[in-house]
């Protein structure tokens, strides 16, 4: 059969050899698939991973809690406090409680409004088994005062605090406490 397929020239013994290369090249090309969907599965599905969400989620909410927290408008004083205590839990939640009365009726009396952008956050410690992280914030501050019913000049300064965060079951991350930095 040999002699019928192959002819003068031994074509088949070349069909031979690229099937050969080819089965091979499937074969390696397999075990690479194979090979680096395991790497992918463990790096998506493991211990690894779950630690650089529970990183990237408390990195996230810091950054915005840090924001909410430094951020207040006599004139809507009501609602920002609302979003500095959805941004609490536990010893810090319980200060705002006790205390919204008093802070809202300080701010309307003072009149006035702070808004924050975050410079930059960054993740001190994190423990994700027990769903706790400290992280440590910049945020410049503006503050202006309305007298007479006119706003003065927004006064400019960066404030640097340090946030415990805890993981809530159903509102995600969340401040425990917030400190000043002190240079």
């Amino acid at each position: 059969m040999r002699t019928l397929l192959s002819g003068p020239g031994g074509s088949a013994d070349r069909v031979t050899v690229l099937a050969r290369v080819a089965v091979g090249a499937v074969v390696l090309g397999l075990a690479g698939v194979l090979v680096f969907g395991g790497l992918w599965l463990t790096a998506t599905r493991g211990e690894r991973a779950e630690v650089a969400a529970a990183r990237e989620g408390a990195l996230g909410a810091a950054r915005q809690i840090a924001v909410n927290l430094q951020t207040l408008d006599h004139s809507t004083v009501d609602t920002g406090m609302d979003i500095w205590m959805a941004s609490a839990t536990g010893p810090l939640l319980e200060e705002l409680t006790k205390n919204r009365a008093q802070y809202v009726e300080q701010i309307r009396k003072v009149r006035t409004t702070t808004s924050a952008r975050l410079v930059d956050a960054a993740l001190a410690d994190l423990d994700p088994a027990s769903g706790r992280a400290r992280v440590i914030a910049a945020v410049d501050v503006n503050t202006s005062q309305t007298l007479n019913g006119t706003p003065t000049p927004a006064v400019g300064k960066q404030v640097r605090i340090q946030l415990e965060l805890v993981r809530t079951p159903d509102a995600g991350w969340k401040a425990a406490a917030a400190s000043a930095i002190r240079s």
